[in-house]
């Protein structure tokens, strides 16, 4: 079995480094785009079913790519990025301005500390686990899967597939429009690609989450 994620395509939030969490924020013309790229690159993967968070940004990346591999998106909220609560529309900047007791918190333990008025990075590792367990149950050996998310969400599950403390999980980094591979053998599973930026060209911009 092998899983291909799909981080999301580009929305006007991440060009301009603000928080989006769960927010309804859509996607930009270049977040089609490489959606569009996306969907040509995975047309021929033989993928059987395709995932996604239920948030409009993955949807609409989803639903693109539905067109090119002939899936139906399968809405699957617990994909959805981390619930950032007060943080939703802020930049990093504007954060340590207004909360810096909260931040120097934050700073010193970035997995545990909820967001306020939102989740903390391992209640969204196991949330995540929650959906992944649901998309390994209902797959058999030799099938390969698409999952739409998010930056937060597919970093946290691959902080568990490689067994990568959630302390470490900024020093991962996932752009619009990627594609992310783990495969299950033998021994369990393990990480094949990350951040395949191939289809993208001069698509790729650094954004936030």
């Amino acid at each position: 079995m092998r899983l291909i994620f799909v981080r999301h395509g580009e929305t006007p939030w991440n060009r301009t480094l603000q928080y989006q969490g769960q927010a309804p924020i859509p996607l930009n013309e270049r977040g089609r785009e490489q959606a569009r790229r996306a969907g040509q690159r995975l047309a021929r993967s033989g993928a059987v079913a395709l995932y996604s968070s239920d948030l409009p940004r993955a949807w609409e990346t989803a639903e693109i790519i539905g067109e090119y591999v002939r899936l139906r998106p399968i809405a699957m909220p617990d994909l959805r990025e981390i619930d950032v609560g007060l943080w939703q529309g802020l930049t990093p900047t504007e954060l340590y301005q207004r909360f810096p007791d909260h931040m120097r918190e934050y700073d010193r333990d970035p997995a545990r500390t909820v967001r306020l008025g939102g989740e903390s990075y391992a209640q969204l590792q196991a949330r995540v686990l929650r959906a992944f367990a649901q998309i390994e149950a209902a797959h058999q050996t030799g099938e390969t899967i698409i999952v739409v998310s998010h930056g937060g969400s597919i970093r946290a599950l691959f902080c568990h597939i490689i067994g990568l403390d959630l302390a470490n999980f900024g020093k991962l980094w996932l752009d619009n429009g990627s594609l992310s591979e783990i495969v299950r053998g033998r021994s369990g599973w393990r990480l094949l690609r990350m951040n395949d930026v191939a289809h993208l060209e001069d698509l790729v911009v650094e954004g936030g989450e």
